[in-house]
Order: C-alpha cells, then structure tokens, then sequence
C-alpha cells in the first residue's frame, strides 16, 4: 500500500510540474490563462488540473493572475 502511495505522490508531482511548465508558455491574456489552453498544451485531464490548482500544488508564475475555469462552470450549469 505504501508504494502505491508513493508512485501516486509521483505521479501528482510530476504533473504539476507539467503545468509549471505549460504556465510559461500559453498565452496570457491580462494576467488570466484560460484552463483550456493548459489542456491543450498538457493533454492533462481538466478536472485533474483543477483539483491540482486548487490544492496549491502548482507554483503559479508571476505574470499569472488567476486561471479562468469558465467553459468548465457554463458546463456545470446546463
């Protein structure tokens, strides 16, 4: 069970420094990145990126406002 977890830790790790990564190079627009973008760039599952935002696992860069999860909340509502 231990190693599980621990490849899990992993696994969450790496993926954060993938969107790291991603977080330098989609466009930004008035400090605002759109969480598509880091989809598109990561083909990380959105709502895996979410919940990685979210838990402040992810060192947002400077010129990095917020990042806007509007698709995904019109989704929500319908």
């Amino acid at each position: 069970m231990a190693e599980l977890e621990e490849e899990l830790a992993r696994l969450r790790e790496s993926y954060c420094k993938a969107l790291e990564r991603a977080l330098e190079r989609v466009p930004v627009r008035n400090g605002v990145v759109r969480v598509e973008d880091l989809w598109l760039e990561t083909a990380i599952p959105v709502e895996l990126i979410v919940e990685l935002l979210e838990s402040d696992g992810v060192k947002i860069p400077p010129h990095v406002e917020r990042v806007d999860l509007g698709s995904l909340r019109r989704k929500a509502r319908r």
